[in-house]
């Protein structure tokens, strides 16, 4: 093949290429409208603990905490306490910020102390597809003898799987 006809071939292919891949004109970008993050939170939870044991059943809903701030609200949480989790609608994060008042009062009206306890292997409080990773710490020892009831405090890694 001629020299010439090569380097014109070339040449031809270059442009071509060049031509075809370049952009005319822009698109218009659509606006994109604002996320609440706290959707990704909201539903039925089937609770189980590390070994596989279905415990109790939660449900996380929208709702505006009693300062009027963004917030999630847990109904059943731990099998025992109905918490506002602060989550403002524009965080899209997986991870709930619990951080109930002291003391929490339960469903039966006893108080306890009540904490979201860091472990970062678990993954603390954090939602991975359809799984909250819950790890928390609950213990009595301030109240149990003015409320009457046995001293307990436990540490809690659970699994709370939406339905």
């Amino acid at each position: 093949m001629n020299p010439s006809r090569v380097v014109l071939v070339a040449v031809c292919v270059c442009s071509m290429l060049w031509s075809g891949c370049r952009k005319d004109e822009d698109c218009p970008s659509s606006p994109s409208a604002p996320v609440d993050g706290r959707g990704q939170f909201v539903g039925q939870y089937r609770v189980y603990d590390t070994t596989g044991v279905y415990r109790y059943t939660m449900e996380i809903m929208k709702a505006s905490g009693s300062t009027g701030i963004d917030s999630l609200y847990a109904v059943n949480w731990g099998g025992r306490f109905n918490i506002y989790v602060q989550h403002d609608n524009g965080n899209t994060t997986p991870f709930l910020n619990i951080a109930p008042p002291f003391p929490s009062v339960d469903n039966e009206g006893h108080r306890w102390a009540f904490f979201a306890e860091s472990d970062p292997v678990f993954q603390t409080n954090k939602l991975i597809n359809d799984t909250l990773r819950m790890s928390y710490f609950i213990s009595n020892i301030a109240f149990y003898a003015e409320d009457g009831v046995p001293f307990f405090e436990w540490s809690y890694r659970e699994y709370g799987v939406k339905q």
